[in-house]
């Protein structure tokens, strides 16, 4: 019954004259199939963006949650890896969402921790690594090659982006539907649902609000691909409002001619804002008494 809406883009392979006939659909997209995948396979690619899913929804239960004035304590559980030179030689064993959990048999519990690993060693050394795969798993033991670092020959580098992996001790029980979609730009779409759920009131008023963005566990607000698609669906769900992440109104406008208003909102505290001035009701920021409740669905 929520007036919240998350909006979704659907990625496919087009074949024949399909792939032509799209190229004149403003309201499609085609781009080169590595483009999406990099150095993932497809299966790799839906396991990876499966789990970046499930963080989304982690971290807007606990954006959320702190919101309204719960307590939720959070720890880290490795290196997730978010992303991989195809030039480097960790790219023939590694993949994004990969884990690393220790190195040469010493546990690491976050992205700083492996760093600190790398930043001991030399290029050319090679370093041993437990991995816990993207999509669960036994943990596997691999080997890759430091290489010189590209600002600095003498310091040494994987060639990979990464982050923490959280574990969280929510206070409630939260759980989030989205079918078969998967991805982390719905995360501030979530947050605002979540704290609709929990507090008295509505957020959205009398208006139909579409929300795209990802969400950080500070609160600030991350870009997201598909703007200009997303704004067409959110066009066709019939919302008079479309909060879009920092950088991306222009686009979002230029889609959505007139058919819908765009807000840009670099923050959870700007889209409440945003939603408060549209008619909403504002967000009381003391948490109900924390007793074994389950206000979420």
């Amino acid at each position: 019954d929520s007036d919240l809406l998350f909006v979704t883009v659907s990625v496919r392979r087009p074949f024949g004259f399909e792939a032509l006939y799209r190229l004149r659909d403003d309201t499609t997209l085609v781009v080169p199939e590595d483009q999406l995948l990099g150095t993932q396979s497809r299966e790799e690619n839906r396991a990876f963006n499966a789990a970046l899913m499930v963080d989304s929804q982690q971290r807007a239960a606990r954006v959320a949650l702190e919101m309204v004035g719960y307590d939720v304590p959070v720890s880290t559980t490795g290196a997730v890896i978010t992303d991989i030179g195809p030039e480097f030689p960790a790219a023939r064993s590694l993949r994004p969402g990969d884990t690393v959990v220790a190195v040469d048999g010493q546990p690491v519990s976050s992205g700083e921790a492996l760093v600190a690993a790398i930043t001991t060693r030399r290029p050319g050394e090679v370093l041993r690594l437990e991995v816990e795969p993207v999509g669960g798993g036994e943990a596997q033991e691999v080997e890759v090659e430091l290489v010189p670092h590209t600002d600095d020959p003498a310091r040494p580098q994987l060639g990979v982006s990464i982050q923490d992996r959280p574990s969280y001790e929510f206070p409630v029980d939260i759980e989030i539907d989205t079918g078969r979609v998967s991805g982390p730009s719905a995360g501030l779409a979530f947050t605002l649902a979540i704290v609709d759920r929990l507090t008295e009131g509505d957020l959205t008023g009398d208006r139909k609000v579409a929300v795209t963005g990802t969400i950080q566990l500070d609160g600030t607000v991350g870009t997201v691909g598909g703007v200009a698609q997303k704004t067409e669906a959110a066009v066709d769900a019939g919302a008079d409002l479309f909060l879009v992440p920092p950088g991306e109104a222009q686009e979002a406008e230029a889609a959505a001619r007139g058919r819908l208003r765009v807000h840009e909102v670099a923050t959870l505290e700007d889209a409440l804002a945003v939603l408060e001035a549209e008619g909403g009701d504002p967000v009381p920021r003391e948490a109900p008494e924390q007793g074994g409740g389950s206000p979420g669905g």
